[in-house]
């Protein structure tokens, strides 16, 4: 039976030696074994539908690899390198990916469900039909409040002028995108009654976004909350000498 090393993506220190019938199954059955993936090289693997439930892919370089259908339910991705990589349909539900860098990453019908995506750098990705309830998101760019706006299927023609100038924004610098709602003024209530809901502790909503969120008529604006500090990100150090792992199959 073949065997896959997993290397440290900087060191290019063993990881972990895998005994499997293919690679994807390979990494399934390390990360069921939990071995820790902490700054693997995993650029560009293709391990669709997989499950890797609970893993800990802490600093992992995970760019351009098909993740389509992977099961990362409660994974640690926190400063993950996940750029331009196909998460189509994944399953992320309370998944941590504080800090990782989602830029240009497909996340179309990804399943983000009381994900932590405080600090994810998500300009460029693809967000439609994500699922978003109860995720603390990060409001610094302009994608995920397209997503909001098109999913919550704001029908005013004002509204609609707001989702479309947000969509073709081209500053990619924090939270420039509040400018567009700041420039249609009232015209601008219907979508801030929509962010207004997914407002949350622990989220970096700016306190621009909270107030205007805040101003909206009595009744509408129930879930804005007074912002709280986001978890620091807890690296560990692996005990022992840092030896590989050998996961063989049963």
């Amino acid at each position: 039976m073949p065997t896959y090393p997993i290397f440290h993506r900087w060191s290019a220190r063993l990881i972990a030696m895998v005994e499997a019938e293919t690679y994807p199954r390979a990494l399934e059955l390390a990360v069921a074994r939990g071995v820790r993936m902490l700054y693997a090289d995993l650029e560009g693997v293709k391990v669709r539908g997989t499950s890797l439930t609970e893993g800990d892919f802490r600093g992992a370089e995970l760019s351009q690899a098909e993740l389509a259908g992977v099961h990362l339910e409660k994974a640690d991705l926190r400063a993950a390198r996940l750029v331009g990589t196909d998460l189509r349909q994944a399953f992320l539900r309370t998944a941590d990916l504080r800090q990782a860098d989602l830029r240009g990453a497909d996340l179309r019908f990804a399943s983000l469900e009381g994900a932590q995506l405080v600090g994810a750098d998500l300009r460029g990705a693809l967000l439609t039909g994500t699922r978003l309830e109860q995720a603390i998101l990060d409001w610094r760019w302009s994608p995920v409040a397209v997503e909001l706006l098109r999913q919550d299927g704001v029908g005013s023609t004002a509204a609609s002028k707001v989702m479309a100038e947000l969509a073709f924004q081209e500053d990619v610098r924090p939270f420039c995108w509040l400018r567009v709602l700041i420039r249609h003024g009232s015209q601008a209530s219907a979508a801030l009654e929509v962010f207004s809901k997914h407002i949350r502790p622990g989220d970096n909503a700016p306190e621009l976004l909270r107030r205007l969120a805040a101003d909206l008529p009595a009744g509408s604006a129930e879930a804005v909350t007074a912002p709280q500090p986001s978890s620091p990100l807890l690296w560990t150090r692996r005990a022992g000498r840092n030896e590989p792992v050998i996961v063989r199959k049963d």
